[in-house]
């Protein structure tokens, strides 16, 4: 018998720094604050645990990877072997300037492991799988939107392509069903220039349906008795509609995982960076780092909401006397995110006046 095989670790915490890619892990191995040894493998939990627990038997195991494109099934599955595993934001994750310029897959799962031992790192809120199965359609949506710009943008160029001048009343986002006649009825020189147009316009015919059909999934969700109640506090607050609140409510999921407003302006990202020395304190644009879909949704109901509540088209005046429109938007957004989340929190349909 070899010693390997004598060895008990009981009582001791073996960290597991992974790099996770589509067809391999690149694994790294720390115990007692130094490297032990890193190893390639298939993209396989089964079988990393098996390995961990030959060599490390009796052990306490801890991994962590970064987000992204795995989702959250590695630590799922290893969860439930009973194995400890994060997974965290890549920019949390300690970088060095040599770090940057010498980046290997071996080399992130050191510094992953590194981190982890060290007590660096911070998990990001993984839903349950309920939570994580609505994101999707909402998140569907988003994309299907954003492939939907993309079509529009590629007719415009093909018109602008071949001469023809958009009509001033057509000339804006809104694609009514009397632009999409007009763009049928365009004559052209060749067949094949109509046959283009004509696919490209179908094409955007079939997204405009599905968003549609989407839209009435995604509100057919929110009376599910999980969102329901929830659902009619954020409504409530004004220029806030179905979709946002749907994105709001399965985004979030638990609203108490921010104990204060300010760590949950942070996650939306709608709060300015600052750049602060001595005595000298400065306010600078809205942090980059943000949860670009609730941000986006956000500014965008601001835009609503100045028209909708009269308090807020006052202090929407009163802001652009100091600042352009945009950055007096921002400020808009924020203080329409601080109603948000007092009516959330304390569970309290808005009323006027309730939150400023």
């Amino acid at each position: 018998m070899t010693n390997l095989q004598r060895a008990d670790f009981s009582g001791k915490t073996i960290y597991v720094g992974m790099d996770v890619h589509l067809k391999s892990w690149d694994i790294s191995i720390f115990f007692d604050q130094q490297h032990l040894r890193s190893f390639h493998q298939p993209p396989d939990a089964s079988k990393l645990v098996g390995t961990l627990q030959k060599e490390y038997p009796n052990a306490i195991l801890c991994c962590a990877y970064e987000a992204g494109f795995s989702g959250y099934w590695i630590q799922r599955q290893l969860q439930g072997m009973g194995i400890s595993c994060m997974v965290v934001n890549p920019a949390d994750v300690p970088q060095t300037d040599k770090g940057r310029k010498t980046k290997t897959d071996r080399a992130d799962s050191k510094r992953i492991g590194k981190a982890l031992q060290a007590g660096l790192l911070h998990p990001i809120y993984i839903p349950d799988r309920f939570t994580d199965s609505n994101r999707k359609l909402v998140r569907y949506r988003q994309q299907l939107l954003a492939d939907l710009k993309r079509c529009k943008a590629r007719i415009k160029h093909f018109l602008l392509y071949q001469g023809i001048h958009l009509p001033d009343q057509y000339n804006n986002s809104n694609w009514s069903s009397k632009f999409i006649s007009w763009l049928k009825e365009l004559k052209h020189e060749h067949e094949t220039s109509r046959m283009a147009l004509h696919k490209m316009v179908a094409q955007v015919e079939s997204m405009k349906h599905e968003v549609s059909v989407l839209n009435k999934d995604i509100q057919k969700m929110m009376t599910h008795p999980v969102y329901e109640a929830c659902a009619k506090l954020i409504q409530s607050v004004p220029g806030i509609g179905p979709i946002i609140t749907a994105s709001l409510l399965v985004e979030i999921a638990d609203i108490k995982r921010f104990p204060t407003f300010a760590q949950f302006n942070s996650f939306i990202g709608l709060c300015p960076g600052e750049h602060s020395s001595g005595d000298e304190e400065r306010k600078g644009k809205i942090i980059s780092r943000h949860h670009s879909t609730l941000r986006a949704l956000l500014i965008e109901a601001a835009w609503t909401v100045v028209k909708k509540d009269p308090a807020m088209t006052l202090v929407f005046s009163d802001l652009k006397t100091k600042m352009t429109a945009k950055r007096a938007i921002i400020r808009i957004a924020r203080k329409l995110l601080n109603r948000l989340y007092h009516v959330w929190i304390k569970n309290e349909i808005y009323e006027n006046g309730i939150v400023k």
